[in-house]
């Protein structure tokens, strides 16, 4: 009976094993890696034969902004798998306990044209050994269940051939890779009921998705201002507390520069924001018989945070609000022409200023940018004459548009 047993029990066991479901092109899972080696060529995951994974299944790994790595099993247990990813497109969100999805692919691309054959190329993935002991060990902790293994993790990694004291096999040397990817990949493609016999495989096309620019996190910009403001001018008399208010209003064309700091590499909330400096200058002239001209050169500074889409996004629009701070000095001066005798004066004051709003970046791949804000602007300017001070307030929205440039 026991000896019945024993030979029954192997094989429920490798019949529940080979009905395991694969998955088909363009299913999805959500992962975890848990081990990342130092090229980033090899990775262990927490998802394995139980998730429908298979030796030789092909996979695009990504986030919300797109494709991070494109890779293929090597190994599997119930519940992990080595990948080796043959191509990374985004290095830096290949790391461990980094959470995004993976959707499985077509392996690659079939041809019968032999030139363009890759068929004596070894696929450029991991050969590498990656240490997979547990998280745990030596010190550290965790509450996440994926990231401990007990010893039954541990026996499905020897199972792999995976060490739990110092590292995984090698995936394959390089004659053993040519020799068994060409089965692998012959067994994808009848597996996924593809029609192609003895084909060679070619080049695969560029990703669908454009990667993040995480390396430049430096931008210089420039803007134009279109302003609709209003409000009011108030002099104060010096010896009195007596104060006149008169109506005014501002319909000038202003310029803005700075430079601004992203910091896109962080792992903390500072990922989507970012400071910077800038410079705005106004110039405004009015008046007919008594021609008065304005010049105001304002210091401040800027703080973003980008909403809609990754602030290091390329060819995608960013959304953010902004909020700018600051002062500057004012200059207004008058020319005055009485029976053909000209009069000029001049007087210096202070301003200060403060705007919020919304706007919309798009930064190409060779960093070039455009950008427009739409915001509440306020300003006040003080200036102080010998016997009252006037204070000249304006508000209202402003519409800019500008360039920028990465780097």
């Amino acid at each position: 009976m026991k000896k019945s047993l024993l030979l029954i029990l192997p094989a429920v066991f490798a019949f529940n094993i080979t009905n395991v479901k694969a998955l088909e092109i363009d299913e999805k899972l959500t992962l975890r890696f848990l081990k990342v080696s130092e090229t980033k060529k090899t990775v262990l995951i927490n998802r394995g034969g139980e998730d429908g994974l298979i030796v030789g299944d092909h996979a695009k790994f990504f986030i919300t902004a797109g494709v991070v790595a494109r890779g293929m099993v090597e190994k599997v247990s119930p519940s992990r798998s080595v990948w080796s990813l043959y191509r990374v497109v985004d290095p830096n969100e290949i790391t461990q306990d980094k959470v995004l999805n993976l959707k499985i692919a077509s392996p690659v691309k079939i041809t019968d044209d032999s030139s363009r054959s890759l068929k004596e190329e070894v696929i450029p993935g991991g050969n590498e050994k990656m240490d997979v002991a547990s998280p745990t060990e030596g010190g550290a902790t965790s509450d996440n269940p994926d990231e401990i293994m007990n010893n039954a993790d541990k026996n499905e990694l020897k199972d792999l051939g995976i060490n739990e004291d110092g590292g995984a096999d090698e995936v394959a040397n390089v004659k053993e890779t040519k020799k068994t990817s060409a089965k692998k990949a012959s067994k994808i493609i009848s597996s996924k009921k593809s029609t192609a016999k003895n084909t060679t495989v070619s080049e695969e096309a560029p990703e669908e998705y454009t990667p993040n620019n995480n390396s430049k996190t430096w931008e210089v910009w420039g803007t134009l201002a279109l302003n609709s403001l209003t409000g009011t001018v108030t002099s104060t008399a010096a010896a009195t507390t007596n104060a006149a208010s008169t109506g005014a209003s501002n319909s000038s064309t202003d310029i803005s520069a700075g430079v601004e700091k992203y910091f896109l590499k962080s792992n903390n909330f500072l990922k989507e924001f970012s400071f910077g400096i800038m410079i705005h200058k106004v110039a405004v002239e009015n008046g007919d018989q008594i021609k008065s001209k304005t010049d105001i050169i304002e210091y401040g500074g800027v703080l973003n945070y980008h909403f809609y889409n990754s602030a290091a996004s390329t060819n995608k629009l960013i959304g953010f609000v902004t909020g700018t701070l600051g002062k500057g000095s004012a200059t207004i001066a008058s020319t005055s022409v009485v029976s053909g005798v000209s009069t000029e004066d001049s007087v210096k004051g202070d301003t200060s200023f403060l705007s919020a709003g919304v706007g919309a970046k798009y930064v190409l791949t060779n960093s070039f940018g455009i950008r427009a804000v739409l915001d509440f602007y306020k300003t006040t300017e003080t200036y102080a004459f010998d016997a009252s001070t006037t204070t000249r307030t304006l508000s209202g929205p402003r519409v800019q548009f500008g360039l920028s440039y990465r780097f």
